[in-house]
């Protein structure tokens, strides 16, 4: 799919899977340009894609389509500082970082700039992320059209108000975590009752798998599916009584809210 040219400032963990994506998707490499700090970094995606690379922002930022910001908050103020003398409504600023508004990095560069402001997780790297993306009132349709092919590459989007971004980060962004944490507890609990690690795992990696892709691929809702696999007084019931006296739904909620109200205060602080 042709998706013009794109440049992706950051070749980080969330950087690197979108450029992964695109490349596994045939993204013709001279349309890509990757811009890096880290010399090492540089060499391996130009050695494994034959990609243009650089180190700084130039002037040739400014032909390019989409510009993806795959840095941390931090770094966002520093970078469109740098990037303003280049930007015009022609450039799609793409965001991924949490916390900054799509007018905080308008104000930083061009008036009528067009922002996309996406929430990918960490799926990304294996072509499996949640995204929500919201846009600007800059954004023409054929720029929002590119960017969900941008996403296509590392997972699924759904378009959100901007209002909802923090949820977003609380929920699907940080989300992984606390599933990898929910695998690592089952995995424990089969190692306790006897299973071998290796074993246990296994079985707790497939059992979330299989759980998540009865959800999506049925469509009914969690609770009617947790119904039909508890039978009255048996050991599904027992195991589900056990995680409501501990508190573990109101403990996963209160992570989501504790995440996103992070999100929101790291905006804030950032002035955005």
């Amino acid at each position: 799919m042709d998706r013009g040219r794109i440049a992706i400032i950051g070749g980080g963990n969330m950087g690197g899977a979108i450029l992964h994506g695109l490349m596994k998707e045939h993204a013709n490499p001279a349309n890509i340009l990757l811009v890096e700090i880290r010399e090492q970094v540089r060499k391996e995606f130009d050695r494994r894609y034959k990609i243009a690379t650089a180190s700084a922002i130039e002037g040739r930022i400014g032909d390019y389509d989409a510009i993806i910001l795959a840095v941390k908050p931090q770094d966002i103020e520093v970078l469109l500082s740098k990037l303003s003398p280049f930007m015009t409504p022609h450039n799609l600023v793409i965001s991924v970082a949490a916390g900054i508004s799509t007018a905080y990095i308008a104000d930083r560069l061009q008036a009528q700039q067009p922002v996309a402001r996406t929430m990918p997780n960490i799926a990304a790297q294996v072509g499996a992320s949640a995204v929500a993306v919201c846009f600007n009132e800059n954004v023409q349709e054929s720029q929002k059209k590119l960017t969900r092919s941008i996403i296509s590459s590392i997972g699924f989007a759904v378009e959100v108000d901007e209002g909802k971004m923090d949820a977003v980060t609380g929920l699907s962004g940080s989300g992984p975590a606390f599933v990898f944490l929910m695998i690592e507890a089952l995995s424990d609990g089969g190692v306790l009752m006897g299973l071998s690690r290796e074993t246990a795992l296994a079985l707790a990696v497939q059992t979330v798998y299989g759980a998540a892709s009865m959800v999506g691929k049925t469509g009914e809702h969690p609770a009617v599916l947790r119904e039909r696999v508890t039978s009255p007084g048996g050991t599904t019931a027992e195991g589900l009584f056990t995680l409501e006296k501990g508190g573990f739904r109101h403990l996963v909620s209160g992570a989501v809210r504790a995440a996103a109200e992070k999100s929101a205060a790291v905006g804030k602080k950032l002035g955005s």
